[in-house]
């Protein structure tokens, strides 16, 4: 892709000027929101690189759904374009992406975050943890259902298989919409004794609180 493309589709990226730099919801850029104030989340920070909108959105669809894979490297570069302010201080040990359930992994063929992840890993030269670090339960996609029943949806989500006591992790997400995944993934590992965890997801989604 040529650099005037990559410019437009920058131009979809999120403000952290204008964010929680806890959650990642709305805020000041500096603060923790109100939100995180009165109940912090389990992960330390929460960057994403572009807001959920065309044609973001529909680039990541035809990655996921459609099986164009080839998109991952697009999609990577849009990350790495812009990356979060603290990546370089945050001491992270190592990169872990949201694993699917093992009924939809051979149901889509890969998974969307993994890919992301292993690109991103060979380009700031971090540790990819192996796959079988954390098992996910089927359940279903968070995508199908309406915001009161996420939270719900994801408890008991996931299994820590591996090591990750006292690592540092930067957690690799595709779309961040309630964040309910990524702290419910976050409650497990700093449970299993993971110390400081950092979020990275590729686009963030709004909701109706509905």
């Amino acid at each position: 892709m040529c650099r005037d493309c990559l410019d437009d589709l920058c131009r979809s990226a999120v403000a952290g000027s204008q964010s929680c730099p806890r959650c990642g919801g709305i805020g000041d850029g500096i603060s923790p929101c109100g939100g995180c104030q009165r109940k912090p989340p389990p992960f330390e920070k929460l960057w994403s690189s572009l807001h959920y909108e065309p044609p973001v959105s529909g680039l990541l669809h035809e990655f996921k759904h459609l099986r164009q894979i080839a998109l991952k490297r697009l999609l990577a570069e849009l990350m790495a374009a812009l990356p979060p302010p603290w990546l370089h201080d945050a001491d992270i040990d190592g990169i872990l992406a949201v694993p699917l359930s093992r009924e939809r992994l051979v149901e889509r063929g890969f998974n969307q975050c993994g890919e992301l992840a292993r690109l991103l890993s060979a380009r700031y030269g971090l540790p990819l943890l192996p796959e079988d670090t954390v098992f996910r339960r089927p359940a279903p996609p968070q995508s199908t259902l309406p915001y009161a029943r996420r939270k719900k949806n994801v408890v008991g989500l996931f299994r820590v298989a591996g090591d990750v006591k006292k690592r540092n992790l930067l957690l690799i997400d595709d779309v961040a919409t309630t964040n309910a995944t990524l702290a419910e993934l976050s409650r497990m590992l700093k449970w299993a004794g993971a110390g400081n965890l950092y979020c990275w997801t590729l686009a963030q989604a709004k909701m109706q609180k509905s």
